[in-house]
């Protein structure tokens, strides 16, 4: 044999060896299988007859329920008919030639729902009583047969057909029910929908909105997104403020549950301040709840993301649900010309858009500046406050750099994170002071102080400058969104964000060295408040829209 030959029948004979053992391989996972079944069917057996059992006993349940609740209203309507009720196995269809009472069956799974529904609900009890009478009535086999005469596929009624009682049959209906059983009775002229009741600007202003509007009509207030409330003293007391936030939460598609709930209060008006769900709800379901409340929508500063893309509401809900809209609400006119021109809107749409200035809480009194003037010769050095959320935006890194520059200079601070992760306050310098946030501007030493200071990247009209401003407090400020709608050149100190950390200092050591500019900027801002931010300014603004 030769060289060529021998190699040719080593492959040929590898190959026999490979194939047996492909076999082989594939001979010992088959009797692996088969011995994992025959060492399982005893467990499959039992737990094949422990659901048998659990479906036997969910029967049982089911026509305890029908017999104790439905056969009695049934009685009660007609007591010619039987209220016999059968959960055997489907009889052959030449048992149902004649029509008989029968119970039709709920969606599987929601047997146990169904029978809570009848222990506590006398109405669907009558309502499914109707329904079983109907079904097991001749004019209900009539209408079965002339079907199956056009379709023969209709078949014919076996006495288990799926049935549903609408609108207990949808297994969220409970939650819905839940939130609604919450909500007071009678007819509401308004609905405020907010996320929560935090700390924020925005969560302010649906107090500010429903203080307001509760004066015109009976107002409802209801979270939507999250249960806190940590400042119920912003909100009016004659307003229901109800928590739906947790029955939502347990609903798939949360912005249909909340156009049924508002649907079912049916207000002459909804307002929408900040909630994320309420915008989803509008943008899906804007047009039809239009048709029966008017709608309104408050809009304040958009956001950053860490890029510096421009994110938020006024991004994702202002085009989208414009037309459902009365009136778009703004609490500066800096948004309301950003989005005019970014969007090129027609006469038509720029008229539902309107700015109304957030009212100060606290009317305009004598301003602290003297007080702080003629203390300031016995404080070993000058003092600034700042005060804000610990986050992104408001620049808090700036206020730390500016006590690191200004040695000279004491920064006393008041706010904790809400939105962004803490920052690092283990070595603030010496000169800089961390204080938990405030609840009341009487806590803080505006007399022994020599101006406010705030820092923030991007910015509406932010509320805190508004309720300083009633008291003449000096404040250098960044020319942000609205801030310059409130703080120029003489009313305070701007500082545009591309000056930096010298623009700050170079603004704050000017307030210090002009006793007399900041008695003139203090007294003109207070007289801005007075006139644009009084309550009775903002009343009258809801009025007219």
């Amino acid at each position: 044999m030769s060289a060529f030959d021998q190699q040719e029948e080593i492959a040929r004979l590898r190959a026999i060896v490979a194939d047996y053992e492909r076999k082989s391989h594939r001979s010992k996972w088959l009797i692996r299988q088969l011995i994992k079944k025959i060492r399982n069917a005893p467990r499959d057996f039992v737990m094949r007859m422990k659901n048998s059992r659990r479906k036997r006993r969910e029967r049982a349940a089911l026509a305890r329920a029908v017999r104790v609740h439905i056969a009695p209203a049934v009685q009660e309507i007609d007591p010619s008919v039987s209220t016999a009720v059968t959960l055997a196995p489907p009889p052959p269809a030449s048992a149902c030639a004649e029509p008989r009472p029968m119970f039709f069956h709920v969606a599987p799974g929601e047997v146990a729902d169904l029978i809570s529904i009848l222990e506590r609900d006398q109405a669907s009890s009558l309502a499914l009583a109707h329904m079983d009478r109907f079904c097991g009535s001749r004019e209900m086999a009539a209408l079965v047969a002339e079907a199956a005469a056009i379709d023969p596929e209709v078949g014919s009624l076996t006495g288990h057909e799926m049935g549903y009682l609408t609108p207990f049959q949808d297994t969220e209906y409970r939650a819905v029910r839940q939130a609604m059983d919450k909500i007071p009775g009678g007819e509401f002229d308004a609905v405020v929908l907010v996320p929560f009741g935090k700390l924020g600007g925005a969560d302010l202003v649906g107090g500010v909105l429903a203080t307001a509007l509760a004066g015109l009509g009976r107002t409802l207030i209801l979270r939507t997104d999250l249960p806190d409330w940590d400042r119920p003293d912003w909100y009016p007391p004659e307003a229901p403020a109800i928590d739906i936030s947790g029955d939502l939460a347990m609903i798939h598609r949360r912005t249909r549950a909340l156009y049924v709930i508002l649907q079912q209060i049916a207000p002459r008006r909804i307002f929408n301040v900040n909630s994320r769900l309420a915008f989803d709800m509008m943008v899906e379901y804007g047009a039809r709840l239009a048709v029966t409340s008017k709608l309104y929508s408050y809009y304040f500063c958009a956001d950053r993301d860490p890029h510096g893309n421009e994110v938020g509401y006024p991004i994702w809900y202002f085009a989208n649900i414009l037309p459902h809209l009365q009136t778009a609400i703004f609490d500066t006119e800096y948004l309301v010309k950003v989005l005019t021109d970014r969007y090129e809107l027609p006469a038509e749409m720029r008229a539902r858009m309107r700015t109304v200035y957030t009212p100060a809480r606290m009317p305009v009194r004598e301003s602290v500046v003297e007080k702080q003037i003629a203390s300031s010769v016995t404080r070993e050095r000058p003092r600034i406050l700042w005060g804000g959320r610990l986050d992104r935006q408001k620049r808090f890194d700036l206020v730390i750099e500016l006590a690191q520059v200004m040695p000279d200079v004491q920064f006393d601070c008041w706010g904790k994170a809400v939105l962004d992760a803490p920052p690092d306050l283990s070595s603030l310098p010496k000169n800089m002071n961390m204080h938990p946030p405030f609840a009341d501007y009487d806590e803080l030493p505006l007399a022994d102080a020599d101006g406010w200071l705030y820092t923030a990247e991007w910015d509406g009209l932010p509320t805190i400058l508004i309720e300083l401003g009633t008291i003449g407090m000096p404040i250098v400020a960044s020319a942000v969104g609205g801030v310059p709608e409130l703080i120029d050149d003489t009313t305070g100190w701007l500082v545009s964000p591309s000056e930096g950390v010298a623009g700050y200092e170079r603004a704050i050591r000017q307030m210090l060295a002009d006793a007399d500019g900041r008695r003139a900027r203090t007294a003109a801002l207070q007289a801005r408040v007075a006139e644009r931010h009084a309550p009775a300014t903002y009343l009258r603004a809801i009025e007219e829209i």
